[in-house]
């Protein structure tokens, strides 16, 4: 949420001396064109008054103010300057001047001005605002507190003070006091801004029920409010209604104004949501729409941070996946330094454990939760103590798995970004292990705090962060080819294979094939990656598979109540492909979910987007991954996979290809199960499921690493 760094500036001088009768009517009849709202008029009396009578301040200061009010901000500079010359010592004329010049956008010279306001008259209260409207546009996070505070000692029951300053805190990842500051600004005046701004801080502190309402509220206050409508879509959508979610997204875009700062960020979420459901309708005019806001976006130095994990599963020029993540890190550095804490490390050449520390949102039932669960048990101690950051209060078994496998667990979801990186510090981490990215949950100011003196990012994102305090990326040769290594603006630390993990095993009983819906003979080609990873190029190469394959049926993942199924099975009528061969899987518990693999004969990659654990379960059951890598991290997960598991052959060098050997496969059902068998012979000994192999190469990973940091330090 933006706070509204304009200042106040209309202010009246008091203690004018009397003036002869024609100037004093001239005066009066500027003031009340100014109140019916004629600037012109307005400016016309002002000069006037000041013909007669050039050192008429009250006229001089109402100039400068009409002035502003028509845009004509050099000239109202230039006649505030003059008033100011002639009472030096008037501090409201210097919080006026001030005032002008923030608007003029010299940040400085209006900071410089509302302090000699101040210094002239301390009690001056509209000095302090501004002061802190100022400070907070230059990212001066503890003066403009400050400044905050000085303003509402003077004057406490000022709502949009407690506004501003609540949007402050949150800026900086200070949700309680924020929380505070909203709360105590709708007792003084409810409005749709401060509704909005209290519903956003409870969403960020995991308090959805109280949120709701909030931004309900603000909408019922002010029906043309995109940002309160931006939110309750973002929550539609975590709720999985993504009717709803549409609905408020294309309100708010609708009612977002043509210049807003959010735009680019409300047209990428809007995408997201309906490539989630499927939606396709001019689906080409849609992404150029959006890679055009995209290149708008990256030419503002200032634009609004965007989820760019939504943008994973979009086609875009792989510079500009760097330039977007530069753009946001730099974003997130700023607000670090702004903070101006510090944390400086001690030097420890050769300590005695390595204290590692992995920071994640997902230390549960999640993608990355499976993944890492049973490897944190598997790091030699006392050579190493394990230390883990929840980044969020959810509890599961494997949430019970992970706790038990390290030294220390801490929740910290309801601390402040700040204290979350004093913490870490405290601990006295050497390396910090970033397992979010920018992902749902993320904190990146932590990040960009420098809690640890070696920062590295794996597994979470899949793509570059863009930042120069997470100077590593722990990748393979297969994800990160050496000639595709200036799109990431890490260093590559590079293991044999960056997926590692315990073996996966399911003791939920196969089901029958009639009980999920599929032929009880025939191919069975699958894909249970997300909807919204499947785009209308890849669902054409699949409609050419089924039409060479008449006897296969195509099992995906039901998008729930988005609709998309039914829009799939639309789109697979109009490529001449009987609705009925494609099959939806509704969500089951993960047990039941990877016995499923076993009905399955092969797993379709998406190309846009590839499998992540969803491939991992897939290859644990003994279900073959097909796939063909692209031109960054997410499109090359599916063949760092097939390495991982000894089957490079499934690797398709183009989509051509990729029909070709998904049809060959079809049509031999001998050749698939030899390769079946192959799969399931080479699990036992494959490198994705040899945890304490994995967790070996990352050790000597992080003490290389921390030993060419100790030279570097020396």
């Amino acid at each position: 949420m933006p706070t509204d760094s304009l200042p106040n500036t209309s202010v009246a001088v008091a203690d004018a001396p009397p003036w002869p009768a024609p100037a004093e009517e001239a005066f009066q009849a500027g003031r009340q064109a100014r109140q019916r709202g004629d600037q012109a008029a307005a400016i016309k009396h002002f000069r006037a008054v000041l013909r007669e009578q050039p050192d008429h301040i009250p006229a001089q200061t109402n100039l400068a103010n009409a002035l502003q009010s028509m845009g004509e901000i050099d000239e109202a500079l230039v006649i505030a300057q003059q008033t100011i010359a002639l009472a030096p010592n008037k501090a409201v004329l210097h919080s006026n001047l001030g005032g002008l010049w923030q608007i003029k956008g010299d940040v400085e010279q209006a900071i410089a001005a509302y302090q000699r306001a101040i210094a002239l008259d301390p009690k001056l209260h509209l000095a302090h605002a501004n002061l802190a409207k100022a400070l907070t546009a230059q990212g001066q996070f503890q003066s403009a507190q400050d400044a905050y505070q000085d303003a509402l000692r003077l004057k406490p029951y000022q709502p949009e003070l407690h506004l501003e300053l609540g949007q402050l805190y949150q800026r900086y990842g200070f949700v309680p006091q924020a929380v505070e500051h909203y709360r105590v600004s709708l007792r003084l005046a409810p409005s749709a801004q401060a509704y909005n701004a209290l519903g956003a801080a409870l969403q960020d502190w995991g308090n959805l029920k109280q949120a709701q309402p909030c931004y309900r509220r603000a909408l019922k206050l002010k029906p043309d409010f995109d940002l309160p409508a931006l939110n309750l879509a973002q929550m539609q959508e975590n709720l999985g209604d993504l009717e709803g979610a549409s609905r408020y997204y294309q309100h708010a875009l609708a009612t977002a104004s043509a210049d807003a700062p959010n735009r680019t960020k409300l047209r990428l979420l809007l995408e997201t949501v309906r490539r989630k459901q499927a939606d396709w309708d001019d689906y080409p005019q849609r992404l150029a729409a959006l890679r055009e806001a995209l290149q708008r976006h990256l030419q503002r130095e200032h634009g609004e941070p965007l989820p760019l994990g939504n943008t994973l599963a979009f086609a875009l020029p792989p510079a500009w996946r760097r330039d977007l993540a530069v753009q946001f890190a730099r974003q997130q550095a700023q607000l670090a330094e702004a903070l101006a804490t510090p944390l400086r490390h001690p030097r420890e050449p050769r300590p005695a454990r390595l204290r590692i520390g992995y920071l994640s949102p997902d230390f549960r039932c999640h993608a990355v939760g499976t993944l890492i669960a049973g490897l944190f048990q598997y790091h030699q101690r006392p050579d190493f103590e394990i230390f883990a950051y929840s980044l969020t209060a959810a509890q599961d078994d494997w949430t019970t798995q992970i706790r038990q496998g390290c030294d220390h667990f801490l929740d910290v979801s309801q601390q402040p970004d700040l204290s979350i990186a004093q913490r870490i510090h405290a601990d006295g981490i050497h390396i910090l292990i970033d397992l979010a990215g920018y992902t749902t949950y993320c904190r990146p100011l932590v990040l960009a705090l420098r809690p640890a003196p070696v920062q590295i990012q794996w597994l979470g994102y899949p793509g570059t962060l863009g930042a120069e305090h997470i100077p590593y990326l722990l990748a393979d040769r297969h994800l990160i080819p050496e000639e595709q290594a200036a799109q990431y603006s890490e260093t590559l630390l590079e293991l044999p294979h960056a997926w590692g993990t315990t073996p996966w095993t399911s003791d939920a009983p196969t089901p029958a094939r009639a009980a999920c819906g599929l032929p009880e003979s025939g191919m069975v080609y699958c894909c249970f990656n997300g909807v919204h990873k499947i785009d209308p190029e890849v669902f054409a190469l699949w409609m050419r598979i089924l039409a060479h394959v008449p006897d296969s049926v195509l099992w995906l993942l039901d998008g729930g109540a988005g609709g998309s199924s039914a829009r799939l099975r639309q789109a697979a009528a109009a490529a001449g492909i009987a609705p009925e061969r494609l099959i939806f899987a509704d969500k089951r518990p993960h047990a039941e979910y990877l016995a499923r693999y076993r009905l399955a004969d092969l797993f379709l990659d998406t190309l846009a987007y590839n499998a992540g654990a969803t491939a991992v379960g897939a290859l644990a059951m003994g279900l073959p991954l097909l796939t063909c890598p692209g031109a960054h991290y997410a499109t090359r997960m599916g063949a760092s996979l097939c390495h991982a598991v000894g089957l490079p052959e499934l690797i398709c060098a183009t989509p051509e290809a990729y029909v070709e050997q998904a049809v060959a496969l079809g049509r031999d059902p001998e050749r698939l199960a030899a390769l079946k068998a192959r799969l399931q012979d080479h699990l036992a000994s494959a490198p994705l499921f040899q945890p304490q192999v994995f967790v070996a190469s990352l050790e000597g990973v992080y003490r290389n690493l921390w030993q060419r940091h100790a030279a570097m330090t020396a």
